[in-house]
C-alpha cells in the first residue's frame, strides 16, 4: 500500500468533519489558481484542487501549461500522476482507469 492509498484509507475512517478539515488543509496548499491552464470560469466557480476533486468539465477545455509538477500537494499525498488534473481527472479516477486497463498491479 502506498502513501496515497494509506491517506485515503485513513480519511475514510475519519468522521466527516475531520475529513473535510483534512481536505481543506491540503487545498490551502493548492496552486491550481496560478496555473496558465486555469480559467476565469474556474475561478468564478471556485474550482481548483483538481488532484482530489476531479477535472473541470465546464470551465477548462484545453491544456496550456501545467504547474502540477511544482505543487506541494502531489508529493506530500503520494500522488502518482503529476500533470493536468484539471483536464485528465483526479488521482483516484486515473488510478482506477489504469487498473481497469491492466496497467497497475
Amino acid at each position: 500500500m502506498d502513501t496515497f492509498e494509506r491517506l485515503v484509507q485513513t480519511m475514510m475512517q475519519m468522521p466527516l468533519a475531520e475529513r473535510i478539515n483534512t481536505l481543506r488543509a491540503e487545498r490551502a496548499k493548492c496552486i491550481c489558481m496560478d496555473c496558465p491552464t486555469f480559467t476565469d470560469c474556474a475561478k468564478n466557480l471556485d474550482q481548483g484542487f483538481f488532484c482530489f476533486t476531479g477535472m473541470s468539465i465546464i470551465c477548462i477545455s484545453h491544456e496550456v501549461r501545467c504547474l502540477c509538477p511544482t505543487c506541494p500537494v502531489p508529493p506530500e499525498t503520494g500522488l502518482l500522476h503529476t500533470v493536468f488534473y484539471c483536464t485528465r481527472g483526479d488521482e483516484k479516477a486515473r488510478r482506477y482507469d489504469q487498473f481497469l486497463a491492466g496497467e497497475m498491479r
